[in-house]
């Protein structure tokens, strides 16, 4: 494989002439802001502060455990949403009235599901 080293370095000298051309750009104007009695302020090089931050050991940090509800829980707020989307619903005439209220679940708990005929 072949390298055209002569293209090369016909790029690298025109991108270092334009650079060139920059810098004594940069030059005329700093001599022209220094002609006009502007004074140039040059920018801290480092922050000793900062350096010390950066280079400080990082320290972990704890999570808390996430809260769960208990189920019993999590089943009373999904039925007291239900009975408030039907009470909307009835309000808006969409549904009816609930004249009886459903059994608590510890009443159905008591009840037998199944009962025996006596013959």
């Amino acid at each position: 494989m072949a390298i055209d080293l002569e293209s090369s370095l016909r790029t690298l000298h025109a991108r270092r002439t334009e650079l060139m051309k920059q810098v004594e750009a940069i030059d005329a104007a700093l001599a022209a802001l220094a002609a006009a009695g502007i004074a140039i302020v040059h920018a801290a090089e480092s922050q000793p502060e900062a350096a010390a931050d950066i280079t400080s050991p990082v320290a972990p940090t704890r999570v808390k455990a996430r809260r769960v509800l208990s189920d019993e829980h999590r089943q009373a707020l999904l039925d007291g949403r239900r009975k408030a989307r039907h009470r909307r619903a009835v309000d808006e005439g969409r549904a009816r009235e609930l004249l009886v209220p459903p059994p608590a679940p510890a009443e159905a708990a008591a009840l037998p599901r199944l009962v025996k005929r006596a013959k």
